[in-house]
């Protein structure tokens, strides 16, 4: 049987990451099918990466995955930003464990999931436990918050202001093309059966030391401040975030202000084999958005 990966996701940051490690190693014993929405997103996806299959999957519509996972041994579910993003993995899951072809799906989660604390941990808690009990091998890839979503905070941090609601708290943010090669090493090796991933950034940082980086490296002086949960509440909402994603990243602060997420793991380096990239040289990469 062909090693088939599809890549459900794969028009996001996550996805995509993991397309170009992918579309990088020019693996002749890898055939990767990915998984959009539209034929727009399809040409566009085969005009980037033309050795890539592609395929229109709606997960709204769960009759449309039988197709898309024909001939396929692996799958990587990344779930959206939908509220019911553990109803769209179960699906996969579903015809996954129906397709007589997929042997191993690699889930996209997040640290924390087992512990089912906050909302976001409970989604993504849910679609694990439903692998597990597939009879399908699996693995839970979780990771932190990415270094690459302070592109959001781009137009303030241009402005001297970095808001970010996290008090005093240390996390350690993680890149996004580091969990795009780990996912295509997890996805184009062996020895990754029945095991969960936590992935965090190299290193703990606080709000001010974010905002200290962005200071150096622009050569503009960022203030960091810290608002309450109810002005980021508002903010987020203000800004047309749903309102149940939005008290997600609310409680999501609250755990990195209260250091419930102050931790480095090693499975990131270890399943990358090289140093992860530091908050550092994410700013110094990508400078010119932030200045």
């Amino acid at each position: 049987m062909s090693n088939r990966i599809l890549i459900i996701g794969a028009t996001g940051n996550n996805g995509l990451a993991t397309l170009n490690a992918l579309f990088s190693k020019q693996d002749s014993n890898v055939i990767v099918r990915a998984a959009v929405r539209s034929q727009q997103k399809a040409d566009e996806l085969a005009q980037r990466y033309p050795t890539i299959e592609t395929v229109i999957l709606d997960l709204d519509k769960p009759e449309t995955l039988p197709a898309a996972l024909v001939n396929v041994s692996k799958v990587f579910i990344i779930p959206g930003n939908v509220e019911n993003r553990a109803q769209h993995a179960k699906s996969v899951i579903d015809a996954a464990k129906n397709s007589g072809s997929v042997e191993h799906v690699v889930l996209y989660s997040v640290v924390g999931a087992e512990w089912e604390a906050i909302l976001f941990a409970k989604q993504f808690r849910e679609a694990e436990k439903y692998l597990e009990a597939s009879g399908l091998a699996w693995t839970h890839l979780r990771t932190i918050w990415f270094q690459d979503n302070f592109f959001g905070w781009a137009e303030g941090i241009k402005n001297g202001q970095f808001y970010f609601g996290v008090r005093d708290g240390l996390f350690a943010p993680l890149n996004v093309g580091d969990i795009g090669e780990i996912a295509a090493n997890i996805l184009t090796r062996e020895g990754h059966e029945n095991k969960a991933y936590n992935i965090t950034g190299p290193e703990l940082l606080s709000g001010q030391q974010l905002a200290d980086e962005f200071s150096i490296v622009t050569g503009k002086p960022v203030q960091y401040v810290s608002p309450p949960e109810e002005a980021t509440l508002a903010s987020l909402i203000g800004a047309g975030w749903p309102e149940w994603q939005a008290k997600g990243i609310v409680e999501l602060f609250e755990v990195f202000a209260s250091n419930q997420a102050a931790v480095v793991t090693e499975d990131g380096a270890n399943l990358l084999g090289r140093p992860l990239t530091t908050f550092k040289q994410f700013v110094e990469s990508n400078k010119a958005a932030f200045v």
